[in-house]
């Protein structure tokens, strides 16, 4: 009796602390992103954009909405391959399943700027910045967008990586 009862427990907590990893481990997330520019920072305080994720998370394959906001140094550069830094923002990726969202990780300390915005020439700058999943998972993720200000309204395109 005292057998079976110990058996017993050690399948039911094998069980909850397998079904429990997943809780523990950082989120996957990758994927492509296409979407527009709905405001610009010197109207509305920050760059606002909307774009459609196509891709996977931990594994599992994502459609749905990118939504994000970043504050940068201004004026964007003018001059091919100069730079500024964005100074921080916020996203979200909405699929049918989950909601995932968070912060530009700041990864040079206070002040240092949280990624990058550089001008490729023909109105086009290639934006760079790290991810920071604070909702719905965990982790980082990396962003790299090509933001076209050619024709209007502006585009972006780009890829998320890990």
């Amino acid at each position: 009796m005292r057998l079976g009862i110990v058996r017993s427990a050690l399948i039911t907590l094998g069980l909850t602390l397998a079904s429990a990893a997943p809780l523990f481990a950082q989120t996957s997330l990758s994927g492509v992103v296409s979407g527009r520019e709905l405001c610009e920072q010197a109207v509305c305080g920050s760059a606002i954009f909307a774009a459609v994720f196509a891709g996977q998370i931990d594994g599992r394959p994502a459609v749905g909405l990118a939504l994000g906001g970043i504050v940068h140094e201004s004026p964007l550069p003018q001059i091919e391959g100069d730079c500024v830094a964005v100074l921080g923002g916020r996203w979200s990726i909405s699929t049918l399943r989950r909601t995932l969202a968070g912060s530009v990780v700041d990864e040079d300390g206070p002040g240092e700027g949280d990624g990058t915005i550089c001008y490729k020439g023909n109105l086009q700058f290639e934006v760079n910045l790290t991810l920071n999943i604070e909702q719905g998972g965990s982790g980082k993720a990396h962003l790299r967008v090509t933001l076209d200000h050619g024709p209007f309204p502006p585009t972006v395109k780009g890829v998320i990586l890990q």
